[in-house]
């Protein structure tokens, strides 16, 4: 069960990019640097979502709802990996 806020952060990310996200707009919400470097990671199979084609469309899509769900994970895992007070590990 994601953890509280999440459905708000969620419903955000749909409202900002729509509910299928692609293109430039995918590639940025992944941060990858460029097309090239997403599509690179699509060719080895390391993206972190779930990606799909649409008939009739160029490029690969995903969902929202995933890349929240993933941005939500990454966010969190950090912040449980810092230090409780500032300075170097």
């Amino acid at each position: 069960m994601p953890s509280p806020g999440f459905d708000d952060f969620e419903q955000r990310l749909v409202r900002a990019l729509g509910a299928t996200v692609g293109g430039g707009q995918l590639t940025r919400a992944l941060g990858y640097p460029s097309q090239d470097a997403f599509r690179k990671a699509h060719q080895r199979g390391r993206l972190p979502v779930d990606t799909f084609e649409l008939d009739g469309r160029r490029g690969r899509f995903a969902t929202a709802t995933d890349i929240a769900a993933w941005l939500w994970k990454q966010k969190h895992t950090m912040a449980n990996d810092l230090p409780l007070h500032g300075g170097a590990p």
